[in-house]
């Protein structure tokens, strides 16, 4: 990799990159509804495995449940807090 290439990623447009990337998923859900980030999610997961064959490792998973706990958690909050009484 050649400096001018490092320098050429990092001087990206990166508002013009993000809003892209919004039309690429707004334009495969809207054709292909939420199979389309299931599929994408999937591609990822199996690309870090080959990565790192020990992916997701004990720590990663122990993180993530804890992150998906506290997300039900303030759901659950957020729900009461909206529930009609």
């Amino acid at each position: 990799m050649k400096d001018q290439h490092i320098r050429q990623y990092t001087e990206r447009d990166w508002a013009k990159v993000a809003d892209s990337d919004r039309k690429h998923w707004v334009q495969r859900f809207r054709a292909e509804g939420p199979r389309a980030t299931v599929q994408a999610s999937h591609a990822l997961f199996e690309h870090a495995r080959s990565a790192r064959a020990d992916f997701p490792g004990s720590r990663y998973v122990a993180a993530d449940l804890g992150a998906q706990v506290r997300l039900k958690q303030l759901l659950d909050r957020a729900a009461d807090a909206f529930a009609i009484r």
